[in-house]
């Protein structure tokens, strides 16, 4: 009996030993983990982020909707904790019920059913351009305010309080497909007082309130590990009772954008201070390398939902040896700039990427079917490979000299592969003929404030901590002659990858006219930001949006697109696909639909030890667990 109570003492002083050396101290609140995620992110709007599929990324980690779209496109509750939906024939009423669970802002603010709602009419309000808003076009009054014809006071959903909020319909709707509209980052909620207060809100780490997993600790891209996210305490987590870590694993996701991304990658899955684990994106430089190649064959390469496309401006006056005209107006000059390009060649460029032979992207769902995607039973709309003879021909039927004109491809300066292709582009379009064709690439610059300084009596230049970035506003005001964008869907449903090329549906801001004389004012739809205008187009859409069966809808859509682009009203270079790498050390990783990693689960192994090498210091601050409590 003696021996067995030795043995079960000493069984317990190793337990208690190993629990001793197991703990790290009250500053041990979880891993600190170096990523490369995407290039620098210098606005996290969520509506801000439909040009550029790697912004999505960030944004997703910042933001919970009220579902999200599994790998599949298939919904998910998320903010959502039970809904209902009824139809009443007799009183013609069709009301989807929403119960929110409970979570809170990154302040601690409870996450309420205003802010959804507060969401939904930002989108639709009248000075808002964004294709999104056909999202919500379902809902009752939802497209008269789009129209002008309602204010957003008069959209059907109600809240009823916190946590309960109530969307009508003009009419029974397909719930499936309102699903999945509703798992669109465009629909992340949002607080009035925060957004409400201040355009800037989204460009600043001390502006940016957060009801995700994640908020910005530090947004300083001119400092070593200046990019920070952490641990949103507040996000699900009952403060008093639960684990720091029960919800959201990682306390910190570190980004150093000060060292070149080609640089970082020899620190990959490496022991020395300031090794990454992770890479969202590899660098344009190392893509084709030999020495990384054993590395990156080990890479997950999928389909992401966005095309990248380039937008003419058929409004826009294109010089002519010192005259103007429309020239992107005429349909032979789009068809011909389409046909110069030889995507296969791009899409070996970029290497992760795959040639478009149409508009709509891989992974969007064809709905009848909902394991089909949209592409798979749709047909190739334009040629893969470049057709120079054909090209020429065109121009010279439509009386077009391409060496007379000048025009310039407006391109994000800090988006390599943008630029890379851009430049593949313009040697294209000069084997046709257009050899005045230059680059506009536009790059982000931190925005400043004059002050007298009151001592030298001199005016200072006070630097803000926000960048402005030109290209995007180029693109929302169509400042542009030719544009280079991804185009990122707002849903997984093709309908609203197609619908905004429609004058109905194209989400843009109204044009607001005031009768002096009678002080009536009147709203004007406006067409597509290119200028692309088509009454057969929009009558295919509207045909669309109006089928209740699914087989007779996917067909309208594929007419849609099929119209789309004989009338090159967009032109498709390549498909994207995202790319990303993960080290052994890693574990837990899961992705949606949109291609956004999700973090919350992710364990690094070995982080303490990590940690201490990289000399990561937990500070005290306000932001802390327990200084927070």
């Amino acid at each position: 009996m003696m021996k067995r109570m030795i043995a079960l003492v000493l069984c317990l002083a190793s337990v208690l030993l190993c629990l001793t050396a197991c703990s790290h101290g009250e500053n041990d609140k979880g891993a600190y983990i170096r990523m490369y995620l995407t290039e620098p992110v210098n606005d996290v709007d969520p509506l801000k982020a439909f040009d550029n599929e790697a912004t999505l990324q960030i944004v997703s980690l910042l933001f919970e909707g009220l579902f999200t779209a599994d790998e599949n496109g298939m919904p998910k509750k998320a903010l959502v904790d039970d809904y209902k939906y009824t139809e009443d024939e007799k009183e013609q009423k069709y009301l989807l019920t929403l119960t929110l669970k409970e979570t809170y802002w990154s302040d601690g603010v409870q996450v309420t059913a205003t802010d959804v709602q507060y969401a939904f009419r930002r989108l639709l309000a009248s000075d808002t351009s964004h294709a999104g808003a056909v999202l919500l076009y379902d809902i009752k009054n939802a497209r008269s305010i789009a129209e002008g014809n309602s204010s957003v006071d008069d959209l059907g959903v109600t809240v009823v309080n916190n946590t309960i909020m109530e969307i009508e319909f003009d009419q029974p709707i397909d719930l499936d497909k309102f699903l999945l509209n509703l798992c669109s980052p465009a629909l992340y909620p949002l607080r009035e007082d925060v957004v409400g207060a201040n355009a800037d809100w989204g460009k600043k780490a001390s502006t940016i309130i957060t009801n995700g997993p994640f908020l910005i600790r530090s947004m300083n891209y001119a400092v070593r590990d200046g990019f920070m996210l952490e641990r949103n305490s507040y996000y699900y987590r009952d403060r008093t009772k639960d684990n720091v870590d029960k919800y959201v694993k990682p306390f910190r996701i570190v980004v150093n954008y000060l060292t070149d991304p080609a640089e970082q990658m020899k620190l990959f899955d490496a022991e020395e201070v300031g090794a990454l684990y992770y890479f969202g994106e590899i660098p344009m430089a190392v893509r084709e390398s030999a020495e990384y190649a054993e590395l990156l064959s080990k890479a997950k390469i999928t389909n992401a939902p966005s095309t990248h496309v380039y937008y003419l401006n058929q409004n826009a006056i294109i010089d002519n040896g010192g005259e103007g005209e429309a020239l992107f107006a005429k349909a032979e000059v789009r068809k011909a700039l389409s046909l110069a390009i030889d995507r296969e060649a791009i899409a070996k460029a970029l290497v992760y990427a795959s040639a478009a032979d149409a508009l709509v992207p891989h992974t969007m769902l064809n709905r009848p079917d909902r394991k089909a995607e949209f592409r798979e039973k749709a047909e190739s709309y334009i040629a893969t490979t470049a057709n120079v003879a054909e090209a020429k021909q065109l121009l010279s039927s439509a009386g077009v000299n391409p060496g007379n004109y000048s025009f310039s491809i407006t391109v994000a300066a800090y988006d390599a592969e943008h630029v890379a292709m851009a430049s593949l582009i313009k040697s294209a379009w000069a084997a046709i003929g257009f050899n005045r064709v230059t680059i506009n690439a536009l790059s982000t610059y931190e925005i400043k404030n004059k002050q007298l300084n009151e001592t030298t009596n001199i005016v200072e230049e006070i630097a803000t901590g926000m960048f402005a970035n030109p290209y995007r506003e180029a693109l929302e005001t169509g400042n542009f002659e030719v544009i280079a964008l991804d185009l990122v869907a707002t849903s997984s449903d093709a309908f609203t990858y197609l619908a905004p090329f429609a004058t109905k549906f194209s989400g843009n801001a109204l044009t607001i006219q005031r009768d002096e004389a009678t002080g009536n004012t009147t709203y004007a739809l406006t067409p597509h930001i290119t200028g692309y205008s088509s009454e057969a187009y929009d009558a295919k859409i509207e045909e669309a949006y109006a089928c209740e069966d699914l087989e007779s809808r996917a067909a309208r859509l594929h007419e849609a697109e099929k119209l789309l682009m004989e009338d090159m009203a967009v032109i498709p270079v390549v498909y994207n696909q995202n790319v990303s790498l993960a080290s052994k050390k890693l574990s837990g990783i899961r992705s949606n639909f949109f291609c956004s990693a999700n973090f919350t689960k992710t364990k690094l192994s070995g982080y303490w030890d990590i940690a201490l090498r990289d000399e990561f210091v937990v500070e005290e601050d306000e932001s802390d667990e327990e200084a927070a409590d």
